[in-house]
């Protein structure tokens, strides 16, 4: 009996630990390095649409249902005074047509649910990759302590300032997007006579918009603020400012959006930055995921998600594959994926501006569109992102290759 192939993926973070779960499924002998000494409890919201719930579901990583929240619909509301833009059914009609739900998360309890998938001893912790030595027959992963690991396959999902990256494709600094996103929690106790319903809101005005919806298996609301032309532009998840800091952002916006940032404690600041699109994630036995590959902004709600197709993409095409053969495999995961990642990109670039238009013809036009919406898309402006099913690209990928 052939010895299980190796793959080691270098980044423990929801794409990482995705990748090594899908993997794992197949059979496959995996290894995730991080970086950090531990994985804190850090972060705040995370959407998952229904293109990446129905990949977990399929990896059977039942603990993202327990902890995520459906919403019973999605609003688009004006800034200045809260009104109904568009309103979205999402209750058990929208999951069954979709075939999974849109689920809410607060990052910790995600990241949690997928480490509990995974044997113990498959994360190794404090453990940074200071090189990747790809040769023939194997690649070598060489770490800053000195060890030596050899693989049959790399991935690197070490993100959005991937080094692995930077030594295949050269130095290209992150691109900030213009866009700094304060992200905050509350409480259900201090918050539920301010949103008591399971409704997802999103307050849309000149050069910033408003995200609310409740996350931590229905115990905290998400309040996150997204400021085009903000002054700080520094790319951390992990910096805390007060909400004193982003209201002035936000004068003249209805009560109800000041009354959810008042009562956050402490707000997460980080910049968005984006990479520009890679022709190529796959260079011999070595390649990319996530962010490393396709750093996206968050104005569609699919870099997490995206991760995780990038992660059952991958396991696919390793499925069955003797180590010789993992250079062609990680090139027709690379073939799959690039078009769809990439067209990604482009859209939340693109939906970004629509959320942030000033006051004025531009934005009637696009208000009147959403008044008429329904009628080819009734699950919202994301149904054509969510519909997306990999599965269904991969086999239209084996009909080509056949």
């Amino acid at each position: 009996m052939s010895a299980a192939l190796r793959i080691a993926v270098v980044g423990g973070g929801i794409g990482g630990l995705a990748a090594a779960i899908a993997l794992a499924r197949k059979g496959v002998e995996v290894q995730v390095y991080e970086q950090a000494p531990e994985l804190r409890r850090v972060g705040a919201s995370i959407d998952l649409g229904p293109n990446a719930v129905r990949l977990l579901d399929a990896l059977g990583v039942a603990g993202a249902r327990r902890v995520g929240v459906r919403p019973d619909a999605i609003e688009l509301l004006r800034w200045s005074d809260g009104a109904v833009l568009l309103r979205t059914p999402h209750g058990r009609e929208a999951e069954e047509a979709l075939g999974a739900p849109l689920l809410d998360f607060f990052r910790p309890d995600l990241v949690r649910a997928l480490l509990d998938e995974l044997a113990p001893g498959t994360l190794i912790l404090d453990a940074r990759v200071v090189a990747v030595e790809d040769a023939a027959h194997e690649a070598e992963l060489v770490l800053e302590d000195g060890r030596r690991v050899p693989a049959d396959g790399v991935v690197a999902a070490d993100g959005i300032r991937s080094p692995i990256r930077q030594s295949l494709v050269g130095a290209d600094d992150p691109v900030f997007s213009g866009t700094v996103v304060y992200r905050g929690v509350v409480p259900r106790a201090a918050i539920e006579d301010v949103h008591p319903d399971r409704v997802n809101r999103y307050w849309l005005g000149p050069r910033r918009h408003v995200v609310s919806y409740w996350i931590g298996a229905g115990e905290l609301l998400a309040v996150n603020v997204a400021v085009r032309e903000a002054e700080l532009a520094r790319e951390s998840w992990t910096d805390e400012t007060s909400p004193e800091e982003v209201l002035p952002y936000l004068q003249g916006w209805e009560e109800g959006v000041l009354m959810r940032l008042r009562r956050c404690t402490t707000l997460l600041r980080g910049a968005v930055f984006v990479r520009r699109p890679l022709e190529r994630w796959t260079f011999g036995r070595v390649t990319l995921l996530g962010d490393a590959a396709h750093a996206m902004e968050p104005f569609q709600a699919q870099g997490a998600a995206q991760a995780i197709e990038d992660a059952y993409v991958l396991a696919e095409c390793l499925d069955g594959v003797a180590p010789d053969g993992v250079p062609a495999a990680l090139e027709r995961y690379e073939r799959v994926r690039t078009s769809r990642a990439s067209a990604l990109q482009a859209s939340s670039s693109n939906a970004a501006s629509n959320f942030y238009l000033d006051d004025g013809e531009e934005q009637r036009a696009r208000d009147e569109g959403y008044r008429t919406l329904h009628e080819t898309h009734p699950w919202g402006f994301r149904q054509a992102i969510w519909e997306h099913d990999v599965r269904d690209a991969l086999r239209v990928a084996a009909g080509e290759e056949a």
